[in-house]
């Protein structure tokens, strides 16, 4: 949380003096180190600074929005936090449904996502004329439909949101069309796990993606939780502020991309391409390599380094073969580190998922983190009103 001024100045690049001037700034925070004479800094406010500089000063290069949240912290040296609890332990020790509740109300007694029998109704019968449509349009498509069935959807007691999002996440699992034969267990992942993939599920398999879904929960200010926050800021239902998640995540840099990932542990892995030859290909193509490297963590994706760990008891499999290959080949060049996708490539490619799975699965496991900021933004207003930097044509006289 804290660093100290000679790691301060040098995450900036500046002298000693400049990092003073920031502080009496009021652009970083700093106190005195218990028991010693020097101060330290607060390591989110030089991350922030040191962002801003990056980005060309929130002009053309990027653009900078701060949001005070309790929910979780990203530490860009490579840990990640849900209400203080590291994301690496939970996804080894708890469930989806606790770090639900975690996440929604500070506790961590799980309590049963399920849908009613009249949700399951209503569920089944608008999929019913969704035959073809693909997954996520289908979940869009089920909750625009069960949102108007539900009078009070305008509750925005935390409470009563969390009761909400149980019923959003049931619906958005069940939306999705089975592929062998149901499962009657509560747990979300055994009743996701038979509509992503034809095989049948042994109790490691449910154990992982569980742990995946818990990984995925949330991740602070993400593309598709930052459009989420924002349509909770106009006081929109837990509903539509689910579909404003799900708008953003269907874009192929967001929750598909997996998909990317995907393809190239299919050439290594059945192409008979080298990783060193599939990764050149796209560094010759001026492409990023999938799945690797990241817009915030500089060293490691703890989401990452978690669930490879797990898939790679696997070790007989051609799947887990080709991963590690691709990982070490990166490795080896020093080029950039694993992201959750390619752990997510590595998940749907060694359970023969569906085509898509890595988005339906980022889908059904954001809606607790989408739900969780709405819950805190609820508390205010219409506080989102960034400004734009005018560089079109000057304004003209009238003619």
């Amino acid at each position: 949380m804290w660093l100290t001024a000679e790691q301060a100045a040098g995450r900036l690049g500046v002298k000693a003096e400049t990092l003073y001037a920031y502080v009496s700034r009021g652009l970083i925070s700093s106190e005195r180190t218990p028991g010693e004479r020097r101060s330290r800094y607060l390591r989110a406010d030089v991350e922030r600074l040191a962002a801003r500089q990056r980005g060309g000063g929130g002009r053309a290069g990027g653009l900078e929005i701060i949001v005070e949240s309790s929910l979780t912290l990203l530490d860009p040296e490579g840990r990640l936090y849900y209400r203080g609890w590291d994301v690496e332990d939970a996804a080894r020790t708890s469930t989806f449904e606790a770090i639900a509740s975690w996440l929604w109300t500070g506790d961590r007694t799980p309590e049963p996502i399920t849908a009613s029998p009249e949700l399951a109704r209503a569920v089944h019968q608008v999929t019913r004329g969704l035959s073809g449509t693909a997954n996520v349009d289908r979940v869009r498509a089920v909750l625009a439909a069960i949102r108007t069935a539900d009078p009070l959807r305008h509750d925005r007691r935390p409470a009563a949101v969390a009761a909400t999002g149980r019923s959003i996440i049931a619906a958005v699992v069940a939306s999705l069309p089975l592929r062998q034969e149901e499962a009657t267990a509560d747990a979300v992942a055994a009743r996701l796990w038979p509509r992503l993939t034809d095989r049948p599920p042994s109790r490691r398999d449910l154990e992982v993606l569980d742990a995946t879904l818990v990984l995925l929960a949330d991740h602070e200010l993400a593309a598709s939780t930052l459009a989420a926050r924002v349509a909770a800021s106009t006081w929109a239902d837990p509903y539509l502020v689910v579909q404003a998640g799900l708008a953003a995540l269907g874009g192929p840099l967001h929750g598909g991309a997996s998909e990317e990932a995907r393809a190239l542990v299919r050439e290594v892995r059945d192409e008979g391409a080298s990783a060193a030859e599939a990764i050149g290909a796209r560094l010759a193509g001026g492409r990023l390599v999938p799945g690797f490297g990241h817009r915030v963590y500089r060293h490691r994706d703890p989401r990452a380094e978690v669930l490879l760990d797990l898939l790679s008891t696997r070790r007989s499999s051609p799947t887990t073969r080709a991963v590690a290959e691709i990982v070490d080949t990166m490795a080896a060049r020093e080029l950039p580190f694993p992201n959750v996708d390619v752990a997510l490539a590595h998940l749907a490619e060694s359970a023969g998922m569906i085509e898509g799975a890595g988005e339906a699965i980022f889908a059904v496991a954001r809606v607790v983190g989408w739900l969780g900021h709405a819950i805190e933004e609820y508390e205010h207003r219409l506080r989102f009103r960034p400004r734009a930097v005018y560089i079109g044509p000057a304004p003209a006289p009238a003619p």
